[in-house]
């Protein structure tokens, strides 16, 4: 899976500089992980501004402009949050995407609604405005040298970096 997310970011920053247009992040439940992923390649600096780990719904709402009631109708693992994300990424940024992720990694804090393994990610274009999608990773199948919590994390790292790539192809 570490092979597939660093060829994602490759592609990525490749793409990126070969329009030099500029990417950011918000995330919460992968807490920093698309970022690093993206700044692990050489040449990133040229298209990566900024990134944000917001982790709490104090920083969601002060840093990021997330709307405090969305945090208290739809929760911060919600289509809602990880637009409003991804929008104030944009916002206090000089990039031209971004990308946002928030969800229950586990191994506790789900529900019957949102079980562990629910997380929503953010995409968000200068072009095409901001979209979210809800992916329900299902840790059973998680390879023993990683925790449910990891496999979930990376899992969601790889799909944001996929609808990243998608949205920025669309987008030209």
């Amino acid at each position: 899976m570490t092979e597939n997310i660093d060829k994602q970011a490759q592609n990525i920053v490749k793409l990126l500089r070969s329009v030099k247009m500029k990417i950011s992040s918000a995330e919460s439940c992968t807490g920093g992980l698309v970022s690093a992923a993206i700044t692990s390649v050489s040449g990133s600096s040229e298209v990566f501004d900024f990134g944000i780990c917001s982790y709490s719904n104090q920083i969601k709402h002060r840093i990021l402009g997330v709307p405090e009631e969305h945090l208290k109708n739809f929760g911060a693992v919600s289509e809602q949050v990880a637009k409003a994300m991804a929008e104030g990424a944009m916002r206090i940024s000089d990039s031209d995407f971004a990308v946002s992720t928030t969800g229950i990694a586990g191994p506790g804090g789900g529900t019957s609604d949102k079980p562990v393994g629910t997380v929503w990610i953010g995409i968000c274009s200068r072009q095409n405005g901001a979209t979210a999608h809800c992916f329900k990773f299902d840790a059973s199948d998680c390879p023993e040298k990683l925790t449910k919590r990891e496999y979930i994390r990376k899992q969601s790292v790889l799909k944001a970096l996929e609808l990243l790539e998608k949205e920025i192809l669309n987008a030209l």
